[in-house]
């Protein structure tokens, strides 16, 4: 590795890198060798970004008619739709000017292809079982000689931008969405000119993108923190915005929020525009879901025109983007897709309109405020119907909080928390007393990503709370302290990846004695008893409409349906689909 910088470094490269920057277009139709090819070398030491991608040859066909600015392109042979081949035999009828100079890839060595691409002016061959950095890096310093030798070079190229210059344009795009103009109209006005140079102000939209980072998933915040998952993310959705020409701006404001600020002033119909935006944001939602891992939501706002307009557009992006607390992960959110249901939250209005919003608003919290007192009141009776029945009655009124931002939700039901710790208080008990994940119950809340998932949660915490107030689990007096606590955390972390090993580390006993006791004492062994609790809250679920078994699956700890699907059936006799049909009957 050292042998092959210290090549790059005394290469011809070096004044070139001072002043330009190389565009470079991966051509593959295989997704995990473009992203091979983008981590393998470290592309701006040689003066190259990696600028765009495409999956055939048909997408760069494309590219290459609507831009005139890619210098290198790394061609896969053999793809779907438009070989490399073909790309290159067809390339020089779109326009009068020189080609980017080309390298070819393939999964095999077809000398008769080789002979082919070279004729047609590819200026050298990789065989992607040979791809790796030392025989890569060879060939793209000679394709960069190739680059001094044309004369002049493929089109101006800009200065490589230094770190304080990409600081101080991420400055300018932080105090855009800070400043409200309506409020600090000067400090607005001044960041508003520096987008202006850049983008312009017609036909404008903001995107907000927004990552799960996974409440109880430990890993997926790790990978978040990971430098190359961020750029990868990045990289992506600066790939999908160059390919569908869309000028844009990427603003990282957080490790799980970007915002893009996007102009189309090149089309004048606004179908056009939003057939365009669509198509580019459902393809990034797919390239981040399939390559990266992530969950993500995506709320793009309505067309404007004017700099003084950023500022909103960017709050109502980041408002339709909270909508998956109520509608789940992997959507793209669109302003008519809230209006046409009549769910736009109080927030966006303005006028008479967002008055009777707020009213709204202010009486279901009180109605709600006055649910939880109920709930906390019937849950002292030893009938669970009484609770259970209250506690849909609060389902049914958080249906109606759609459109409202997460934290007003969380907040009305903080009334609930507040009233079960007083319950529990009157019985000498404090929420630090108990599990974990009950130790600061306000926090954790406010941790979970969906209204469903808090649902849930709040579910389980009542219906323990009524057992343990009613004895229904007296037995558990007669558990040992080690089943006991395990047991305890089953019923509270169930729907998590828990696992044997899991809870015996923290109950400081061997897997096999806390095996061979659980078993004991409880009468079933631990994945029986785990079984049991998944199943249970999966037939919950299932009598509620909205659900795909998909998602019920993943929601109560199974992350293959397929296995899901069979521990129910072994459980319950019957498929989830069947059991689903029963209830409709």
């Amino acid at each position: 590795m050292g042998l092959l910088k210290d090549k790059v470094k005394g290469s011809q490269l070096g004044h070139w890198r001072m002043n330009r920057l190389l565009k470079l277009m991966i051509v593959d139709d295989e997704p995990l060798v473009r992203l091979a090819l983008q981590h393998m070398i470290d592309w701006p030491s040689m003066g190259i970004a990696v600028e765009v991608e495409a999956a055939d040859g048909a997408e760069a066909l494309e590219i290459l008619r609507q831009r005139d600015d890619i210098d290198l392109m790394l061609l896969d042979i053999e793809m779907p739709r438009l070989s490399g081949i073909e790309l290159l035999r067809t390339y020089p009828a779109v326009k009068e000017k020189q080609r980017p100079v080309t390298i070819m890839l393939s999964a095999y060595s077809d000398y008769s292809y080789v002979r082919e691409a070279f004729v047609l002016g590819a200026i050298d061959f990789i065989v992607k079982a040979d791809m790796d950095e030392e025989h890569l890096v060879p060939v793209v310093l000679k394709a960069i000689s190739e680059l001094h030798k044309q004369a002049p070079p493929l089109h101006p190229l800009p200065i490589s931008e230094t770190q304080d210059d990409v600081d101080a344009k991420s400055e300018v795009l932080r105090q855009l969405i800070t400043y409200d103009p309506n409020q600090q109209e000067d400090a607005a006005a001044i960041a508003g000119t520096g987008i202006h140079e850049w983008l312009g102000e017609s036909n404008q939209l903001v995107a907000v993108m927004t990552i799960a980072h996974g409440s109880a998933n430990s890993r997926m915040e790790r990978t978040l923190h990971d430098t190359k998952t961020q750029r990868f993310i990045r990289q992506s959705v600066q790939t999908v915005l160059d390919a569908m020409s869309i000028r844009h701006f990427i603003y990282r404001k957080s490790q799980t929020e970007y915002v893009l600020f996007c102009t189309l002033a090149q089309y004048r119909s606004e179908s056009v525009i939003r057939e365009k935006v669509q198509s580019a944001f459902a393809m990034m939602q797919t390239r981040l879901i399939q390559y990266v891992n992530v969950s993500i939501s995506i709320g793009v706002s309505e067309l404007a025109s004017g700099t003084k307009h950023w500022y909103r557009l960017h709050q109502q992006a980041a408002h339709l983007a909270a909508m998956s607390f109520f509608a789940g992960w992997n959507k793209v959110f669109y302003p008519e897709s809230c209006m046409d249901q009549g769910r736009a939250g109080a927030n966006t209005g303005s006028g008479s309109g967002a008055n009777t919003g707020q009213d709204h608003v202010r009486k279901l919290q009180l109605t709600l405020k006055a649910n939880g007192a109920g709930i906390a009141q019937l849950l002292e009776q030893d009938n669970p119907e009484l609770w259970s029945r209250e506690f849909e009655q609060m389902q049914l009124l958080l249906g109606q909080t759609w459109g409202w931002r997460p934290q007003d939700v969380q907040a009305a039901l903080e009334d609930l928390l507040w009233e079960l710790g007083g319950l529990l208080y009157r019985r000498g008990i404090r929420w630090d007393d108990l599990e974990d994940e009950l130790q600061h119950p306000f926090e954790y809340m406010k941790s979970l990503e969906t209204l469903e998932e808090t649902k849930s949660w709040l579910h389980r915490i009542c219906t323990n709370l009524h057992s343990w107030l009613h004895g229904k689990e007296k037995a558990d007096c007669s558990y040992s302290i080690v089943v006991a606590t395990a047991k305890q955390f089953l019923d509270l972390h169930y729907m998590e990846d828990v696992n044997l090993a899991l809870i015996s580390e923290m109950v400081g006993v061997s897997e096999s004695y806390l095996s061979k006791q659980f078993t004991k004492e409880v009468g079933s062994n631990f994945i029986q008893y785990l079984t049991h609790l998944r199943i249970e809250e999966s037939k919950r679920l299932m009598k509620k409409k909205g659900f795909k078994i998909t998602d019920i699956a993943e929601t109560v700890g199974y992350l293959n349906v397929e296995h899901f699907s069979r521990m129910f059936k072994k459980t319950t006799g019957c498929s989830p689909k069947l059991y689903r049909e029963s209830l409709l009957k």
